[in-house]
């Protein structure tokens, strides 16, 4: 795919995003309405047989229909799907804002209510997917995007896993498909995933959060999963004093290597993390400009207008003084 290709005769392809779990991400422009997107290429290794190529157009095409039927805020809207010559292409919402890897390393650890905020926000999120059977399988800092507003939104499901509704279990296993830093022991092992291992995941993201670095870290990159399957992870407070001890609880359990020691579902996670948000703030203080992505935002001011035109209407008003 090259800058300025025409897809559809409608997505203009701009410049590169990043790769997603199973291909590459693009900036475009609707030209129809107007508007920027992103479009998910779907690009094949070379060393790949047909069968498996096929096999994986079958799972981007699956796992894109299954996601386009979740409506939650926190996932970036499915618009468009389609095949262009030979190219599978999936278009979504564009969605700007700071990614959580660069807002941690920008503030180098994040405070409790931060880190709340976020890992509320994503429950809410894992809790609509794992409700229609879609399990993630890639939470990374890199998948977690803060809008300006504040809003969390989980992006990539590339690598997302269907659960079959009569089985529960997954229609594709076997892959160790994922990111060496937040794989559960399961996926490492190759073995059936579910919804606990995506809360593994939310485990390293908190432990990143309230910490600034990994769970699991080795010079050796290829060792860090047999420290997931093996190594006892750090306790919280040992790293980080002041975290209170029922957080401390909460990230081991979701780090327990057997999925069974692990919360049950996103709505347990949520309810023990929702104690830690910030309180609501002023009426008055929602009106004051933002510039950073903040995700204690929507805690702090729900439902909260655009600061900016409000108080431009306010001197307009005001005879614009």
């Amino acid at each position: 795919m090259d800058i300025g290709t025409l897809i559809a005769k409608r997505y203009r392809i701009k410049s590169p995003i990043g790769h997603g779990g199973m291909g590459q991400v693009w900036m475009a422009d609707d030209v129809h309405l107007g508007r920027g997107v992103a479009v998910k290429t779907m690009t094949p290794a070379s060393w790949l047989s047909p069968d498996q190529v096929a096999h994986d157009a079958g799972r981007f095409e699956r796992e894109a229909k299954a996601v386009a039927r979740l409506d939650h805020t926190g996932l970036a809207a499915v618009y468009d799907l389609g095949v262009e010559t030979g190219t599978h292409y999936l278009v979504m919402q564009y969605v700007q804002g700071l990614d959580l890897g660069d807002y941690i390393a920008e503030r180098e650890r994040l405070t409790l209510e931060e880190t709340a905020a976020v890992g509320v926000q994503m429950c809410s999120v894992l809790a609509a997917t794992h409700a229609r059977g879609v399990v993630h399988r890639d939470l990374k800092p890199g998948n977690v995007r803060i809008r300006t507003d504040g809003v969390v939104k989980v992006l990539d499901f590339g690598v997302a896993a269907i659960l079959d509704g009569d089985t529960k279990k997954l229609t594709t296993t076997g892959e160790r498909l994922g990111t060496f830093q937040y794989m559960a022991p399961e996926q490492v092992m190759g073995e059936p995933v579910d919804r606990r291992t995506d809360l593994y995941a939310l485990g390293c993201l908190l432990h990143e959060m309230l910490t600034g670095k990994p769970v699991f870290e080795h010079d050796a990159p290829l060792m860090v999963p047999s420290l997931h399957t093996e190594a006892a992870p750090e306790p919280l407070r040992v790293l980080r004093p002041d975290v209170p001890e029922e957080i401390e609880t909460l990230v081991l359990e979701l780090l327990a290597k057997k999925p069974a020691d692990r919360p049950a579902h996103a709505g347990e996670v949520y309810r023990r993390l929702a104690a830690h948000l910030p309180a609501t703030g002023t009426a008055e203080g929602a009106l004051v400009p933002w510039a950073e992505p903040d995700p204690r935002r929507p805690f702090l001011y729900p439902m909260a207008p655009d600061a900016r035109p409000v108080r431009q209407w306010a001197r307009e008003a005001d005879g614009g003084r």
